[in-house]
C-alpha cells in the first residue's frame, strides 16, 4: 500500500512539473518583447497633391490623457536604407512639401509613437508608397520643333524659372540657362543635343521642379546632296538613285514646267531647316512611276497654284501606258504644307484592273493640306484610290480644308490580299464634300478597316452636296469606327440639306459641339477652356494638336 502511495505521489508530482514548466514557457511566449500594440499608432493615411502631401494615423490605444510625441521618417525604399527626411509632430498627422520631398519620386513614411515617462517607444508604421506630383509648366511639344539636334520647348511663362535640364538616356545631362526674358516669353530654343536620342527634360525656379517632359531628337540624317535656291532641282530629281535624301536649303524651288516622275525608284526630298515655312517647292504634278517608285516629302511647303497642278501626287505605270501594272513602295507627307491642286490629293486609280496597283503605306503627319480638289467640285475624292490594293492609309496630327468632294475613296470591288486599313487620328478636317459623293469613305462592299478617333470633322458639303450618308461599306469583316471625336454641320447639302447618317460605323464618346467655323475658316484653334482640350483617349485635346497650342 505504501509503494503504491510513493508511486502515486512520484506521478502527482511529476504531472505538476510538466504543467508548471508548459505554464512557464506560456508565460515567455505571451510575454512581448517589444512595447505592446496598444501603444502603437496606426490606419496611417497618405494624401499627396503636386508639392505636398498629408500624413494622418490613429493614435495608440493606451495614450488617452498622454500628452504624446511622433517621429516621422521618409525613404525612397520601405527598408529604410537611408532616411531622406525626418520630421516630429505632437499630433496625429503631419504635412511635407516640396521644400521637404523631390517631386515625382516614390516615398515611404514610418511613424512611432515616441517613449514618455511610463512608455517605451513604439514599433513603427510603415505607409504605403507616395509620391508628389510636382507643378507642370511645360506645354506639350510640338512635333514640328523637334530638330536632329536641338528643340524648341514652350512652358507657360513664369517669373522666376531659371533652367531647363535635359537627361539623354545614356550620356551627360545638360543645362540650359534661362534669362529672365525667356521665363517671361514662355519658350527655350536649345541646340547641341545628340540626334536619335530620348531626352528627359526637366524644368527648374531654383532648385525647384515645375514641370518635366520627354522627347526623342529626330534620327540623323544623311543627305545624298544638298541645294540651294537656283539649283536645277528637277536635275537632281533625275539623276538620283534609288534611296537618295535631297536636302533643300531654305528658300523657293521651282518644279512648274513640267510634272516631275520619279521613275522606279524611292527617294526623299527634305528641308535641311525642318521648317515647311522656309522651304518651298513650286510644284506642277508629282508622279510615281512604275515598280519600285515612292517618296518622302518632309518639312517643306509645296505650291500647286503657280503650276496650274492638277493633282499633287499621282500613280502611273509608265509614262508611256499610265494604266501599266506596278507596285510602288511607300508614300510619306510628313511636316509638310501642301496646297494649290485642282482635282486631287492623290491619284492611284489608273491600273486597268484592281490591284494592278499596289502600294504599301501612305502616311500623312503632322501637316497641313489645303485647297486641293477644286472646292469640292472635282469628281475626285482626296484619296481617290480605287482599285489601288494598299495596306494602311495613316493621317495622323494633320489639317486638311477645303479639299475633295469626298475623303477615301475605295470602291471598286476586288478581293485584296489583306484588308486594308484606314486611320485618321488627331485630325482636323474642315470644308470638303461635294459632288453628291459619300463625304468620308466611299468602299462599297469591299473589307476595309477604317477609324476615326480623336479628331474633329466639320461642315459639309463645301459645294453641291454629298451623299446623305456620310459613309459606304459593307463589307463582310469590316471595322468601322468614330470614337473621341467631335464633329458639326455635317449636312447633305448647303441649304435645306439633313444631317449626315454615318451608316455602318460604331460611334463611341463623339460630341457635336459647334465651335463656329465656316468653310472659309483657316484658323482652327480650340477656345481656351474648351472640353475638346482634354476630350482624347490620352485626356489630351483632339484635333491637330497644333490648333490646341
Amino acid at each position: 500500500m505504501k509503494k503504491y502511495i510513493n508511486q502515486s505521489g512520484f506521478k502527482i508530482t511529476f504531472l505538476l512539473g510538466i504543467m508548471i514548466s508548459i505554464w512557464a514557457c506560456k508565460k515567455d511566449v505571451d510575454q512581448p518583447t517589444e512595447p505592446a500594440r496598444s501603444f502603437k499608432p496606426s490606419e496611417v493615411k497618405v494624401s499627396a497633391s503636386a508639392t505636398s502631401a498629408k500624413l494622418t494615423w490613429t493614435a495608440p490605444l493606451m495614450s488617452t490623457g498622454k500628452a504624446l510625441k511622433y517621429s516621422i521618417d521618409f525613404s525612397t525604399d520601405s527598408l529604410f536604407s537611408t532616411v531622406k527626411y525626418s520630421t516630429t509632430s505632437d499630433t496625429t498627422g503631419v504635412s511635407v512639401t516640396e521644400e521637404n520631398l523631390s517631386v515625382r519620386t516614390k516615398y515611404f513614411a514610418r511613424i512611432k509613437a515616441n517613449a514618455t515617462d511610463a512608455q517605451p517607444e513604439s514599433k513603427y508604421l510603415v505607409s504605403s508608397s507616395f509620391q508628389l506630383t510636382g507643378i507642370q509648366l511645360f506645354l506639350p511639344v510640338r512635333d514640328s520643333e523637334i530638330k536632329e539636334t536641338g528643340i524648341t520647348l514652350r512652358y507657360t511663362p513664369t517669373v522666376g524659372l531659371t533652367s531647363i535640364v535635359l537627361t539623354p538616356t545614356a550620356g551627360t545631362a545638360i543645362t540650359a540657362t534661362l534669362s529672365t526674358a525667356e521665363a517671361a516669353a514662355g519658350l527655350k530654343n536649345i541646340t547641341g543635343l545628340t540626334a536619335g536620342i530620348k531626352y528627359s527634360a526637366e524644368l527648374f525656379a531654383g532648385t525647384k521642379s515645375k514641370g518635366i517632359t520627354t522627347f526623342t531628337t529626330l534620327a540623323p540624317t544623311t543627305y545624298t546632296v544638298k541645294l540651294n535656291p537656283g539649283d536645277d532641282l528637277a536635275a537632281a530629281i533625275t539623276s538620283a538613285a534609288n534611296g537618295a535624301v535631297i536636302g533643300l536649303n531654305p528658300g523657293t524651288y521651282n518644279l512648274t514646267a513640267a510634272t516631275t516622275f520619279i521613275t522606279q525608284k524611292t527617294i526623299t526630298l527634305k528641308s535641311t531647316s525642318g521648317n515647311a515655312t522656309d522651304t518651298k517647292i513650286n510644284y506642277k504634278e508629282f508622279d510615281l512611276e512604275g515598280t519600285g517608285a515612292g517618296l518622302t516629302l518632309s518639312g517643306l511647303e509645296l505650291d500647286g497654284t503657280i503650276g496650274a497642278s492638277p493633282y499633287f501626287i499621282n500613280l502611273i505605270g509608265s509614262q508611256a501606258n499610265n494604266a501599266s501594272a506596278a507596285t510602288f513602295t511607300n508614300l510619306v507627307v510628313d511636316n509638310c504644307i501642301a496646297h494649290g491642286s485642282t482635282t486631287a490629293f492623290l491619284r492611284g486609280d489608273r491600273g486597268t484592273a484592281a490591284k494592278d496597283f499596289k502600294i504599301t503605306g501612305i502616311t500623312i503627319n503632322n501637316s497641313i493640306v489645303y485647297d486641293m480638289g477644286a472646292n469640292g467640285t472635282s469628281t475626285y475624292y482626296t484619296f481617290n484610290i480605287t482599285k489601288l490594293q494598299f495596306n494602311t492609309l495613316t493621317v495622323s496630327k494633320s489639317t486638311f480644308y477645303n479639299c475633295g468632294p469626298g475623303l477615301v475613296l475605295t470602291s471598286t470591288a476586288f478581293v485584296g490580299d489583306q484588308t486594308p486599313t484606314v486611320l485618321i487620328s488627331y485630325s482636323t478636317i474642315n470644308a470638303f464634300g461635294g459632288s453628291a459623293k459619300y463625304a468620308l469613305l466611299d468602299a462599297n462592299t469591299n473589307p476595309v478597316n477604317f477609324s476615326i478617333q480623336n479628331s474633329i470633322l466639320a461642315n459639309t458639303p463645301k459645294a453641291g452636296t454629298v451623299n446623305a450618308a456620310a459613309i459606304r461599306g459593307t463589307g463582310a469583316g469590316s471595322s468601322i469606327t468614330i470614337s473621341n471625336t467631335n464633329y458639326f454641320n455635317l449636312n447633305s447639302a448647303l441649304t435645306a440639306g439633313t444631317a449626315l447618317t454615318f451608316g455602318t460605323a460604331t460611334l463611341s464618346v463623339t460630341q457635336q459641339q459647334n465651335l463656329g467655323w465656316t468653310a472659309t475658316t483657316t484658323d482652327f484653334t480650340l477656345p481656351v477652356g474648351s472640353t475638346l482640350r482634354t476630350s482624347s483617349t490620352t485626356g489630351t485635346a483632339i484635333g491637330d494638336p497644333r490648333w490646341a497650342f
